[in-house]
């Protein structure tokens, strides 16, 4: 016996293949793709549910109890018709391999119930028609109201809406169902008025795409949620039961395809073992080809990126498309897969798209900027890479520890207080790659704050964004991060030999909480050394892209 959790329907059918091998043993990883941002989302959510006007029955603090004891729990806040439960554990449905826990239970008009998920992202987009929106303030989350002007983001979320589908289900196996199946999304939108609120979905609308499927040449069409759902999952447990009675599954066997989900894959290792180096999926990283989307290229025949740089998409595309129909755009999805193929096949990580001298402005006073920000979304590290006519040199502000609101505000206003007096009355530019550093000073900055005001006003007339530079003149194999321009521009490397964003953030955390002084010091050292080498690299950029000017 066996069930299968809420994400299995929408995650690589892959890591329900292997989990289910006889002594299957896999790799550990740290589960550093969840922020904490998201967890502290989820108790905002939480608290103002419970601070409103419907009963809320709170079994989250047993979390640490029995399964039995949990579920038993559950189906008493059932039984007794409570309106809103947070964190109740539904209990396993050993027929249909299901489990789960809903972060609320909402008791329907017919006196069933509907699960509902926050998720730490955007939900709602604005729309122009008078088609109708179901959302409930948080404050009544059992209470439907109807507006027009916004609608769920089927086009991203959809996926959310298998996870509700199947608690959905798991509610059916248990009898305490509503009888429409609906679910509830709280995103982190606020609507005028409301505030934060969860968008009431029918999970019997047509509003999805049917599953890809590679053997048939016509169009894609819409489906339900839950149609959607009932087939992924149906082959989730196909696979599952196959493994584990050593048999072929009735259906296609999946092949391992490169996804955003294997970088915290336990399985990871497993599929990489099968991956050619020039397999199409582990090379392409920027605006990489989906599951369906890769799958689909190999039954025609390409799997790595040399096949796709020497096919004839004229020819693919008529027995292409009808397989990815599900999503939007595909074949210019293609046609950019194949340039970057032919750009790897050649060796070339970066292309000019224009010609000309490149207009990078100059100033007597040149820094370059860049922050760090811990898993609490903290910004911990304002580093500044400093050119005023002497030797040029790193200066940074930064408080390894951790960090709350006022801490955070207190760091800012000392790295800004000494820009604002490093500049004085000279004429200077501080670059930046990309908008994050101005986004973080625009979040930190009140109108009474009258040091971040003056910063947030220099920003607008004296940063300089090299991204939008380059956007405008390169395209990239790899993208155009500053670390693959960087280095495929300038010729910049950086001094650890794993950078990257995420795990400084990992740095940080030890340079706080490692058990030892020495392996604190280590972190500490590792982070400040990056940190450098970012604000150093956007030094480079800009002297590069200034240099056939001079």
């Amino acid at each position: 016996m066996f069930t299968l959790d809420p994400y299995a329907a929408q995650s690589c059918p892959r890591k329900t293949l292997l989990s289910h091998r006889p002594n299957a043993e896999s790799t550990k990883l740290p589960d550093l793709h969840r922020l904490p941002a998201a967890d502290q989302f989820i108790n905002l959510v939480h608290n103002q549910v419970k601070a409103g006007r419907i009963p809320v029955r709170d079994l989250r603090g047993q979390a640490t109890a029995s399964h039995e004891d949990q579920e038993n729990a559950c189906l008493e806040a059932m039984d007794a018709q409570t309106p809103v439960i947070l964190g109740g554990l539904l209990p396993r449905d050993w027929d249909g391999h299901r489990r789960g826990r809903a972060e609320l239970l909402i008791r329907a008009e017919d006196g069933g119930y509907l699960p509902a998920i926050v998720k730490y992202q955007r939900a709602l987009d604005a729309r122009r028609d008078d088609l109708e929106f179901k959302f409930s303030p948080l404050s009544q989350v059992s209470e439907p109201r109807s507006i027009t002007g916004w609608r769920f983001r089927w086009n991203w979320r959809w996926a959310n809406a298998l996870q509700l589908a199947h608690l959905w289900r798991l509610l059916e196996a248990t009898g305490y169902h509503s009888a429409q199946p609906l679910g509830v999304i709280i995103g982190t939108d606020e609507l005028p008025g409301h505030g934060l609120v969860g968008s009431w979905l029918d999970l019997d609308e047509v509003t999805v795409h049917a599953p890809p499927q590679p053997s048939e040449a016509t169009e894609s069409v819409q489906v339900s949620a839950l149609e959607r759902y009932d087939y992924e999952f149906a082959s989730r447990v196909e696979l599952a039961e196959a493994v584990r009675e050593e048999r072929e599954p009735r259906i296609e066997t999946p092949q391992p395809v490169v996804t955003r989900e294997c970088g915290y894959c336990e399985w990871w290792s497993d599929c990489r073992a099968l991956l050619a180096d020039d397999d199409l999926s582990l090379r392409i990283n920027k605006s990489p080809l989906d599951r369906h989307e890769v799958t689909g290229l190999r039954h025609a025949g390409i799997t790595t990126v040399t096949d796709l740089a020497a096919a004839d998409l004229d020819a693919l595309l008529p027995g292409y498309l009808p397989q990815v129909a599900h999503r939007q755009g595909s074949e210019e999805r293609l046609r950019l897969a194949q340039r970057r193929s032919r750009m790897l096949v050649a060796g070339v990580e970066l292309e000019r798209q224009t010609s000309g001298p490149i207009a990078v402005p100059h100033a007597e006073v040149e820094i370059d900027i860049d922050v760090e920000t811990s898993r609490e979304d903290r910004v911990y590290l304002w580093g500044f890479w400093i050119n005023d006519g002497e030797a040029s040199h790193y200066r940074h502000f930064s408080s390894f520890t951790d960090l709350d609101p006022d801490a955070e505000l207190v760091l800012a206003r000392e790295a800004m207080t000494w820009l604002r007096g490093f500049v004085g009355e000279r004429q200077a530019l501080v670059f930046h790659y990309s908008a994050y550093e101005v986004l973080r000073l625009s979040r930190l900055t009140t109108d009474a704050d009258e040091v971040l005001s003056w910063a947030l006003g220099f920003a607008e007339t004296n940063f300089v964004d090299l991204f939008e530079v380059v956007r405008e003149h390169f395209f990239g194999a790899n993208g155009l991060g500053l670390k693959a321009v960087a280095s495929a521009g300038p010729g910049f490397h950086w001094r650890d030999q794993d950078p990257g964003g995420l795990n400084s953030m990992t740095w940080f955390h030890n340079a706080v909480h490692a058990a030892t002084e020495t392996e604190r010091t280590l972190a500490r050292e590792r982070v400040l050394c990056y940190n450098e080498d970012d604000v150093r690299a956007t030094a480079a950029l800009r002297h590069w892209l200034r240099a056939p000017n001079e």
